[in-house]
């Protein structure tokens, strides 16, 4: 319809899978739109979204485990300030906490093709018009993990800021080491190929390690050395299985 090149990727959240079948259609039948993912848990969709990076995100407010306000404040203060979130949902009661979320739209359900239209070429325009200011390579948006605190509160951390990450056998679950000292639990459903997802500077050195090779200082035998921050020259096993992946991603640093 709009005849763009380049498809806008679209990412649905909504504990209504009926309704997120009939958005889809209605998107990538009308509209140069990809919807790269969906979800019917809040949760998940957080992850799956900080991976993506979605052009836009459509959710509904009212579900199980988080709201669709909760979400997008999460998005908008650990994520990205400038993600585009549109509420779609049944009731209007919640327009004016969209607002002071920042949301980019609120479309009541079911959306009608003229209020979508609306949507749709708002969204294109303010692209177009951001275009002169795009970022550059260094200033694009970077990678983010999500992990949850002591205190169950959500954090999205860089790739940079993560030295290693180690698999705690008893609690089943991996922790996010950072340079700065910090560990964070990762959720228990995340496994080592869904952090190895986030990052090509992210390798698996053992079945418990998986290194972020930025950080290495040397590899010595069956032992890489991380270097600054770590004053005393933190050392991580390597195991055999890994090591020539390993080898491969530090010397092509």
């Amino acid at each position: 319809m709009f005849g763009r090149k380049q498809l806008t990727s679209v990412y649905i959240v909504d504990d209504n899978s009926d309704a997120i079948e009939v958005l889809r259609r209605m998107l990538e039948s009308q509209y140069s739109v990809k919807v790269i993912g969906t979800s019917t848990d809040a949760d998940t969709a957080i992850e799956e979204i900080i991976q993506l990076a979605p052009d836009l995100i459509f959710t509904d407010v009212e579900m199980p485990t988080m709201t669709g306000i909760q979400l997008c404040q999460l998005l908008h203060q650990e994520v990205d300030p400038n993600t585009k979130v549109v509420f779609y949902t049944g009731h209007d009661k919640y327009m004016i906490d969209a607002i002071r979320q920042k949301a980019f739209d609120y479309l009541l359900k079911p959306p009608s093709p003229q209020d979508l239209a609306q949507t749709m070429t708002r969204f294109y325009e303010d692209k177009l018009a951001s275009l002169p200011q795009a970022a550059g390579p260094a200033e694009q948006r970077q990678p983010r993990i999500l992990v949850v605190n002591a205190m169950n509160e959500h954090i999205a951390l860089r790739d940079a800021d993560v030295a290693f990450f180690r698999f705690d056998a008893d609690g089943k679950h991996w922790e996010a080491v950072c340079t700065n000292g910090s560990t964070y639990i990762l959720r228990s459903r995340t496994n080592s190929d869904f952090i190895l997802r986030y990052s090509s500077s992210f390798v698996q050195i053992h079945k418990r390690y998986i290194v972020n090779v930025s950080h290495i200082m040397m590899i010595q035998d069956n032992t890489c050395i991380l270097g600054y921050p770590y004053e005393d020259n933190r050392e991580l096993k390597v195991s055999k299985n890994y090591r020539r992946d390993l080898m491969d991603a530090f010397y092509t640093l």
